[in-house]
């Protein structure tokens, strides 16, 4: 642990959670760290309560501070954005089932020429999807 800083200059992501009441990162000590890392990103969460990582360290060119505060936003957002997804995803499942439904109905009608068969729909369907 003595050496964790560093280590700070060869690494690319640092996880922090100790029980440390006070910073343990400042913007102070990642300075000369940052200096010595030739504009490598350094990516750092902070999953300490209280955070062991002083908030103004973000505010460096190169540096990506998440707490978890910011992974519960970034999760949040990413579900509803896979909601958002999920829903036309199921617009374009239904459009295309309904295609297929009346592809079936003017087949058996016989408007339609019986070559183009169900199985070949689907495998346009399934391929468009795909």
């Amino acid at each position: 642990f003595t050496t964790w800083l560093e280590q700070c200059r060869e690494i690319d992501i640092l996880i922090s959670s100790t029980a440390a009441e006070m910073h343990l990162l400042t913007p102070p000590l990642l300075v000369p760290i940052l200096r010595d890392r030739a504009d490598r990103p350094l990516f750092i969460i902070d999953i300490a309560v209280p955070r062991d990582v002083a908030p103004e360290v973000n505010e460096f060119d190169g540096v990506y501070l998440y707490d978890i505060d910011s992974l519960q936003e970034i999760a949040s957002e990413s579900r509803e954005l896979r909601r958002q997804q999920l829903a036309a995803a199921e617009a374009i499942i239904d459009e295309h089932v309904a295609d297929f439904q009346k592809h079936v109905r003017l087949s058996k009608s016989g408007t339609r020429p019986t070559e183009e068969c169900p199985a070949r729909v689907s495998g346009e369907l399934r391929t468009s999807e795909l």
